[in-house]
């Protein structure tokens, strides 16, 4: 069944606004678009600015009726540092949303946006995670966040057998517009690195990205997935590709040097930091065998565009 009524929730991301801006370019097809902030980019599909811990969110949902919603917006941003009042309000926000998926009988199909960051950056991790992997150490706000999250969602699943619950970890979107932390921190002139450390590191093209949610949505698969290009780059080659200078830095001042970037507004959370340390490989079997996706990008092709190093429609 193809998508007809689609809601978007953090339609203000730049996520959000591309996929919405992807969507409605589409015939017979109604986008329906929502979160509490102005969007980064521009469509012209019905947004609603309403903040999603408020039931004025989930009484907008009954009267769009959609037959797919796209939660995108699961986390509040603020998670990402630390701050605890507006992700927990967030996740109010979605019991009341799903909530609402539950007391429709047109939805579908939800696919929800994870994060690699579910598994954490730690070295008792082992060197390549699959989704049924536990995470091990000592978890950041953001990764305790996902977990809750994804446990919500398990439990939606089992209430509503009839509709198809995908959920997508990503791996850090990179590419030339973007714009999220990371892509803002490995396209620095100079960048401050972990002395005696080299992450293994995995990426999704931001075009993949978009087309990773698009495919979901037409084709419906329940379960969890990890996203990510195929291969994987230790960083010090990332910033070789890039041209750009390692600043090797001890413990105390690698932290010094990251904070001093916000100073550049460049945030770097805590559970970026433990992927500068650690980094992160994912298996992508599942994404490629079950959920039938596959990526246009290599995580190296990813990582010569995002530096501009390679034409966008040349692969």
């Amino acid at each position: 069944m193809y998508m007809q009524r689609v809601l978007i929730t953090g339609a203000a991301s730049w996520t959000g606004g591309n996929l919405a801006r992807h969507l409605e370019t589409r015939p017979d097809l109604e986008v329906f678009a929502v979160d509490d902030q102005k969007p980064r980019v521009e469509f012209t599909s019905e947004f609603q600015r309403l903040s999603l811990d408020r039931l004025t969110l989930a009484r907008y949902v009954l009267d769009v009726r959609p037959d797919v919603v796209f939660h995108l917006q699961s986390i509040h941003p603020k998670s990402e540092h630390g701050r605890n009042t507006e992700a927990e309000e967030r996740i109010v926000g979605s019991l009341a949303l799903f909530g609402a998926i539950e007391r429709l009988d047109t939805i579908r199909r939800v696919i929800v946006k994870s994060d690699t960051a579910f598994y954490g950056a730690s070295p008792r991790n082992p060197s390549v995670l699959k989704e049924s992997t536990r995470p091990q150490g000592t978890p950041s706000r953001f990764q305790r966040d996902l977990t809750e999250m994804e446990r919500f969602i398990a439990d939606a699943a089992v209430r509503q057998p009839d509709t198809a619950f995908t959920v997508l970890r990503f791996a850090p979107i990179f590419g030339p517009r973007v714009g999220n932390p990371i892509s803002r921190y490995l396209t620095l002139p100079s960048v401050p690195t972990l002395l005696g450390f080299d992450p293994r590191l995995q990426f999704i093209h931001e075009s993949d990205a978009i087309a990773a949610l698009e495919h979901a949505g037409d084709h419906p698969v329940s379960g969890t997935f990890n996203i990510a290009g195929h291969g994987q780059l230790y960083l010090s080659r990332i910033l070789r590709l890039g041209r750009r200078i390692p600043q090797p830095l001890p413990g105390r001042l690698f932290d010094g040097a990251l904070n001093g970037l916000q100073r550049l507004n460049i945030s770097v959370p805590d559970h970026l930091r433990g992927l500068l340390k650690h980094g992160r490989i994912v298996d992508t079997t599942e994404m490629t065998r079950t959920l039938g996706f596959e990526p246009t990008y290599t995580c190296r092709q990813t990582v010569l565009s995002a530096y501009g190093r390679q034409p966008e429609g040349e692969r």
